[in-house]
């Protein structure tokens, strides 16, 4: 069960002032400081996916310090990692500092002084990570604490939208199968790391499953490509068309049974979006490399009951 906060509900004289004061129950001790308190504006959910604490926040410009003494009466050792999706944030920590904005992540170690000011509206994701769940795999943080990750390297890219991914369904996900997203998201980020320090780690579980992930992503990407092949997933991969196989039958995937199952998908959900009106069924088949529309037809079907044409007549009418 989440929680949530909205402080618009909040007459704007009090607003910072109610903010300042409910910080340290929320997050950890902090100095809040806010050249405008009377434009101030703070949202905020929660959920746990897995034993990670995480959500989403807007929050207009303010300034954050954690010193010294925040950190001798904090109880909270969580990593904190922060994925704008819009606005733009300045972080330093362990001599590093960094302007972060959306397509791009940090991460902050709240044992250790930090400074951030967030110097634009700033709508986020946030996660709040176990300390062991980072250290036992990556030690010591301060190679990457306060710098920017993002579409540099494969895998800051692969685990940033993961991560953006995983906000659009974690508030559905309980039990396994939140517990699972949220090691596959913790793998992901280890390698990011990796990457950032140029240890990565092969042949380890982290670096298969993290494989593993960028395999889908990169089939995901290319499921309009009528030329998309497994070669072609090695590849990008730079591994055997074996090795990628093996990987995707260790997470329970055949891939042409994978690529025709999210093409169908795709099929699926443009016949059902009234914007899509104008184009025909076939056309639509065609855009995601179905070029036979018996076959087509015929796969559709067997995937959903019933034939393109009568699955789009039923979702209009819903």
């Amino acid at each position: 069960m989440g929680a949530s906060m909205n402080l618009d509900e909040v007459p704007v004289s009090r607003r910072f002032s109610y903010w300042r004061d409910m910080a340290e129950e929320l997050y950890v001790p902090v100095s809040l400081s806010c050249s405008s308190p009377k434009t101030f504006r703070f949202q905020w959910d929660s959920r746990f996916v897995g034993d990670t604490w995480a959500g989403t926040s807007l929050m207009t410009p303010l300034h954050v310090s954690r010193t010294r003494q925040h950190i001798a009466r904090s109880e909270n050792d969580a990593i904190k990692v922060i994925v704008p999706l819009s606005g733009a944030i300045s972080v330093s920590q362990d001599g590093h500092e960094a302007q972060v904005r959306a397509g791009q992540f940090f991460v902050i170690d709240p044992a250790k002084p930090y400074e951030e000011s967030i110097t634009e509206d700033l709508h986020f994701i946030w996660l709040h990570v176990p300390r062991a769940s980072v250290t036992a795999q990556i030690g010591r943080i301060e190679a990457v604490t306060a710098t920017a990750l993002g579409n540099e390297t494969p895998y800051a890219r692969l685990s940033m939208n993961y991560v953006l991914s995983l906000s659009k369904v974690w508030d559905d996900m309980t039990g396994d199968a939140g517990a699972h997203a949220n090691s596959v998201a913790l793998d992901l980020l280890t390698m990011a790391f990796w990457e950032r320090t140029q240890q990565v780690r092969l042949h380890t579980s982290v670096h298969r499953t993290a494989l593993f992930q960028r395999a889908k992503s990169f089939i995901d990407e290319h499921l309009a490509d009528p030329s998309l092949t497994l070669a072609g997933v090695a590849a990008a991969l730079d591994i055997s068309t074996r090795h990628v196989r093996e990987l995707l039958a260790e997470g329970g995937v055949s891939y042409r049974r994978y690529v025709l199952e999210q093409r169908l998908a795709r099929c699926a959900k443009d016949l059902a979006d009234p914007c899509m009106a104008h184009r025909t069924v076939t056309d639509i088949g065609y855009s995601w490399a179905f070029f036979d529309s018996a076959h087509f037809s015929k796969a559709f079907k067997a995937a959903y009951g019933i034939s393109p044409r009568d699955y789009r007549s039923i979702a209009y009418r819903l």
